[in-house]
Formats: C-alpha cells, sequence, structure tokens
C-alpha cells in the first residue's frame, strides 16, 4: 500500500471520527444531522488524487508522501480536530467587524 493510499485512509478515519464522535464544538460547522459533511471527503479525494499524480520511481514522491501526511497531523492536531490538546474550536464569525480607527496627526 502506498504512502499517500494510506495517508488518505487516515484522513477520512480522521474526518469520520470528528463528525459522528467529536464534541459539540468540533462537529460545528462540518455536520448536517450529525452527519460528516460530503464536501469534507470530496476536499480529500481531489488533494490526495492530485498527490497521487506524481510518478512513484521519482524523489517526488516522497515529497508528495510527506505533503499528504502533512495533511493528516494538520487535520488531527488541527482547530477542529479529535487530537487537539486544547480541546477548543475556532467559533465561526458572527457579525461584520468595524474598521479600524485612524488617527491623523
Amino acid at each position: 500500500m502506498g504512502g499517500i493510499f494510506l495517508a488518505f485512509l487516515v484522513e477520512v478515519g480522521l474526518i469520520t471520527y470528528r463528525d459522528i464522535a467529536g464534541s459539540a464544538t468540533q462537529k460545528q460547522g462540518h455536520t448536517i444531522n450529525g452527519l460528516p459533511l460530503p464536501s469534507d471527503y470530496l476536499a480529500a479525494v481531489m488533494l490526495f488524487g492530485a498527490l497521487g499524480l506524481v510518478p512513484k520511481d521519482s524523489g517526488a514522491a516522497k515529497v508528495a508522501t510527506l505533503l499528504g501526511w502533512g495533511f493528516v497531523n494538520a487535520t488531527a492536531v488541527g482547530p477542529s480536530g479529535p487530537l487537539n490538546p486544547s480541546k477548543t474550536a475556532v467559533p465561526p464569525a458572527t457579525g461584520t467587524k468595524s474598521p479600524p480607527k485612524t488617527v491623523l496627526a
């Protein structure tokens, strides 16, 4: 089994775990009625599919595999990831921000 494909399987597992067994803050913005969004899976397929286009016998294959595992790591420990050390997610943006005030000297 190739390294990129294994990274893809772990990524899909993390997405599924986060969206089904995660906390309410982790699920926020990622689920519809408790089920994972199809766009999360589509993004993983597109990303790892693009990484899989790299020829296996080239030196770039190791870089692509490392990059794939980097995305898995980012999903695992990111703001809404299941292995987030702080167990907090970034709250969704609400409302609009006022423009910064400028001071003329």
